[in-house]
């Protein structure tokens, strides 16, 4: 077992690492040296993970191209070796990948544009809720409840803070639909991405709701969130507006439940 045990060992380091020591262990002849058997299992490990990537970033890889995204992976693959049984995690380290190794031109836009391919595997993975917060429940909150009420959201649901419009370009993509120009804004715009049923979706947010849907995520109480959002809003809309954007969350299933502290 221990002999079993240290030739697997050696092969996983020659398929990751490359390391020659398993060569000795494989037998050769004149029409497969065991060079090339080895190559065969150490080129289609690297095929495999390859693929893998390409499915969790279908859009960065049809934007570079198959080569180049095949280049990328490669490199990808000695900064970052597979280390979980999964394969699913993979290509979790992409995103970080390009942001501190790759020296192209495209680095921020590429970097984006795999964070939010990434971020929608996160959503569509995430766990199912028990239960939804639903429209009608709000009629049954009393008014003296409303300044102290708290939300929990639905692990399915995130945000990202972008500079470039990557979410209508891989949409544009994903649909092979005529790709729009690459625009990259002064400052972030915040797109939340959930899951409703078995769909990822997805909206940009004005700035006073990407602070509110923070704040709510966060834990801050409704009468809090109103306070915050005069920044924006007169005083006579505001609590209108928050129950506006709560109402919106409730009706896209991202609310599980709402706490009256």
């Amino acid at each position: 077992m221990t002999r079993l045990r240290d030739l697997q060992l050696r092969f996983q380091d020659y398929l990751v690492g490359g390391s020659e020591d398993i060569e000795s262990d494989i037998i050769g002849t004149d029409n497969a040296l065991a060079e090339h058997r080895l190559g065969t299992y150490y080129n289609a490990y690297r095929i495999r993970l390859i693929d893998c990537l390409a499915v969790d970033y279908s859009a960065l890889e049809q934007y570079l191209g198959r080569e180049a995204f095949e280049n990328l992976a490669l490199d990808y693959l000695r900064h970052y070796p597979s280390r979980h049984p999964s394969v699913r995690w993979f290509g979790q380290h992409l995103p970080e990948y390009l942001n501190t190794f790759y020296r192209g031109e495209e680095r921020e836009f590429l970097q984006e544009l795999a964070s939010y391919e990434w971020a929608q595997t996160l959503v569509f993975d995430a766990a199912d809720s028990d239960s939804l917060f639903q429209l009608e429940d709000m009629a049954q909150v009393p008014p003296e409840s409303w300044p102290g009420l708290t939300f929990r959201f639905k692990p399915a649901m995130l945000w990202l803070d972008l500079y470039w419009n990557v979410p209508l370009i891989e949409h544009a993509i994903d649909n092979a639909a005529e790709i729009p120009e690459k625009q990259r804004a002064a400052q972030p715009q915040r797109w939340l991405m959930w899951r409703r049923d078995l769909k990822t979706c997805w909206r940009s947010l004005e700035v006073h709701e990407a602070w509110a849907i923070e704040q709510a995520a966060s834990g801050v109480s409704f009468g809090e969130i109103c306070e915050g959002l005069l920044e924006w809003i007169d005083a006579e809309q505001v609590a209108l507006v928050a129950a506006g954007f709560l109402k919106q969350w409730i009706s896209d299933q991202m609310v599980n439940r709402v706490v009256n502290n």
